[in-house]
């Protein structure tokens, strides 16, 4: 790709007719904002760019300083994503806000920040507000054991080697998983967050040798703030309205000097991040659910209380451009009323679209108590979509002809009941119907 920038015009657009040839396989978008300090400094990241215009973006790259950038026009997106490759820059666009990158977010857009040694503070303060602490300007990760040897062979400890950790299995590919799989050449600065944040999931930590310090301080002056595996390199954040974000320490991460470096597995994960973020890949969907008796196959206006019924839930994920089945064996059900009456688990059964969807099916019983219930799957599992299916349903109490003319339950108080009736007749029938004595019916004679 080559990069274009004139006094009157600092932008990148790319022609129709390249457009109409490649679809964008985001299933939220294919508008793309770069943000970069120059248009001209675009060059140096023209194998992420390329990538990005390959899978069928349209992307336009815009000078940090652009005053006509705008991320929402009256409430409307301008861009489904956006990309920031100028950390150092104290102002971005139409002089956007941290409140200007939320509402973006909040509106379903997605995010790629980047970092440096040198990060602005509108930078910080953005990345404070999705809960991420970057350190003090001037530091970076450092490693004196795993980095890259300089190009003037001389060392550069600040060009660590990293490895993704097991746990961002859905965002990265396979490749990463491996013991022995190619390391991901790290050069900016760390950052730290809450672990107890669901919401964060850290994609690439320092190693055990791995720390923070301010760049060039002696050793027995260094203030180690973070190391190991608390020291978070590149991380990224899905919000609840399924809005993604990442965190990058390193601009450079994304550069084609750390790109096409040997021995790296640099460019496979730049690809796996951005697709993450993007949302070409991990993204869950419901297609359909339902629920309805198990006696008739129908669904009435209302249930009543202790109703056996079917719950059904079509799922499926996006990833290699295309819809698959979802298949896990912990999606769950539950019946709400303020506190859930019921949680089960749902089964996988036969599709209608085996290609596309995978199916889930639970049997029911409802509670033997009435009111307004919600039925509701709530998925949430990491690095994947959150799907949330809510219905409101009533449960009315049976009708007095609807109940059972005799209850279980009350079976000893029936024979207890009629037992005692029997006893009583017994001894009537003994009182009235048996013979007077005869001692007493002879002392009777004689008194007459």
């Amino acid at each position: 790709m080559r990069f274009l920038a004139t006094a009157a015009a600092v932008s990148l657009a790319f022609s129709g007719a390249w457009l109409g040839v490649v679809e964008a396989k985001s299933v939220s978008g294919d508008r793309v904002l770069v943000l970069v300090p120059k248009v001209e400094a675009a060059k140096l990241y023209s194998q992420f760019l390329d990538s990005l215009t390959s899978r069928g973006f349209d992307i336009s790259v815009r000078a940090a300083t652009n005053t006509s950038v705008t991320l929402q026009v009256d409430g409307v997106r301008t861009y489904d994503h956006a990309v920031v490759l100028s950390p150092e820059s104290k102002k971005l666009g139409a002089n956007l806000s941290v409140r200007d990158f939320v509402s973006f977010v909040d509106d379903g857009g997605n995010l790629i920040l980047t970092a440096s040694s040198e990060l602005s503070e509108l930078g910080r303060k953005l990345a404070a507000r999705f809960g991420v602490e970057y350190e003090k300007r001037g530091t970076a990760a450092i490693d004196h054991l795993a980095h890259l040897h300089a190009i003037n062979d001389t060392s550069d400890h600040t060009l660590v080697a990293a490895s993704p950790p097991k746990t961002a299995a859905p965002v990265l590919s396979k490749q990463f998983a491996l013991p022995q799989s190619d390391p991901v050449y790290f050069k900016g600065i760390a950052h730290k967050y809450e672990p107890s944040n669901p919401m964060l999931i850290p994609v690439l930590t320092g190693s055990r040798t791995t720390y923070s310090a301010v760049i060039g301080s002696d050793a027995n002056e260094r203030a180690i703030s973070l190391s190991g595996n608390a020291l978070r390199l590149v991380s990224v954040f899905q919000t609840r309205n399924n809005a993604r974000v990442a965190f990058s320490g390193s601009a450079a991460l994304f550069s084609d000097a750390l790109l096409s470096q040997e021995g790296g597995a640099n460019k496979q994960f730049t690809a796996d991040i951005s697709q993450w973020v993007l949302q070409e890949k991990a993204v869950l969907r419901e297609t359909a659910h339902r629920h309805y008796l198990a006696s008739t196959g129908e669904r009435p206006e209302h249930y009543r209380i202790s109703n056996e019924i079917v719950y059904e839930i079509d799922l499926s994920v996006y990833h290699d451009d295309a819809w698959h089945p979802y298949n896990a064996n912990d999606v769950q059900f539950e019946a709400i009323m303020l506190d859930p009456y019921i949680r089960a688990t749902l089964n996988s059964t036969e599709s209608t679209d085996p290609k596309t969807t995978s199916t889930y099916h639970g049997d029911i019983k409802l509670p033997d108590r009435y009111g307004t219930f919600t039925f509701r799957v709530n998925y949430k599992r990491t690095g994947y979509s959150n799907v949330d299916v809510k219905d409101t349903v009533g449960i009315w109490p049976l009708r007095h002809d609807e109940y059972p003319r005799f209850l279980s339950a009350a079976y000893p108080y029936y024979i207890s009941s009629l037992v005692m009736a029997v006893g009583f007749l017994a001894l009537c029938a003994a009182w009235m119907w048996s013979a007077e004595p005869k001692t007493k019916r002879i002392a009777k004679q004689k008194s007459n």
